[in-house]
């Protein structure tokens, strides 16, 4: 009797322990549950919207600073700096007054050619009488180009003892040389007065080719009742004088007037036309 007593109270304790164990475990699942972090999906999405966002913002930035650095890298480089310099059409004499004119250096930094392009293709328009037009170009890196296009040539200007290329425009070239081409003829007398040159020079531009090729040399020697009188030279041992505003209209009978001369003298062109022998 006593036995079955004890072991009914042992069971009952046992089932008290177990609820009592039982209570705990849920107590402390609670606790847990409450204390973990469940993150809201609506949130997770508006990180990654913000993360995209600070992306895109980062990109620009990125870009910038390594273009930056490559361009700090190209400026140290020798293929930054100005290794040649060609010019490209006109003879000796125009490519050497070009190079100068240009102002371009060897081993100059590209930096500061390529923006100033334009300024330097007109101080060599400006300063190069003869040259039409010009275009520069870099190619290889670092070699630079310098297309020119001249106005036609129509003779050689004579100073000190220079020769000074003058163009169809009247313009001259800034560099004399000692030696030129014979074929063209030779302008003396005129340093002093490049208004009457220029107006020379585009009466020489005008008159016919072959009448053209068959003068020596051009003298300004103006007098008081004609102060636009030359004298030229003919390649024929012939000489003409003239009047600079009616040189090329008369000039261009020159074959007609020799045509009836018998004797190499002096075609008188100031006023009508005559010819007389030589003293």
């Amino acid at each position: 009797m006593f036995k079955k007593e004890n072991n009914k109270s042992s069971s009952s304790k046992f089932k008290k322990w177990r609820k009592l164990q039982e209570k705990r475990r849920l107590k402390h699942e609670k606790v847990q549950h409450v204390g973990r972090y469940h993150p809201d999906p609506g949130l997770k999405m508006t990180n990654s919207i913000q993360k995209r966002r600070l992306f895109r913002k980062t990109i620009p930035l990125l870009t910038i600073f390594g273009l930056t650095a490559l361009i700090s890298l190209y400026s140290i480089m020798p293929i930054s700096r100005l290794a040649s310099l060609d010019v490209s059409g006109g003879d000796k004499q125009t490519k050497i007054a070009v190079i100068k004119a240009s102002g371009l250096n060897y081993y100059e930094s590209l930096f500061s050619i390529w923006p100033d392009k334009s300024k330097i293709e007109k101080r060599i328009s400006d300063k190069v009488g003869n040259v039409k037009s010009v275009k520069l170009s870099i190619s290889r890196f670092n070699h630079v180009n310098l297309a020119i296009t001249e106005y036609r040539t129509i003779g050689y200007v004579e100073r000190d003892n220079l020769y000074y290329k003058l163009s169809s425009s009247g313009m001259t070239v800034n560099y004399g040389v000692e030696d030129f081409d014979g074929s063209y003829p030779v302008f003396y007398g005129f340093n002093n007065n490049r208004r009457l040159l220029k107006d020379m020079a585009l009466q020489v531009d005008s008159i016919d080719k072959k009448v053209r090729g068959c003068i020596s040399e051009i003298h300004f020697e103006p007098s008081k009742v004609d102060p636009e009188r030359v004298h030229v030279y003919m390649n024929d041992g012939n000489e003409v004088i003239a009047q600079i505003s009616t040189f090329s209209r008369k000039i261009n009978y020159y074959p007609q007037y020799t045509a009836k001369m018998k004797f190499k003298g002096i075609i008188d062109l100031e006023v009508g036309a005559y010819a007389y022998p030589k003293n």
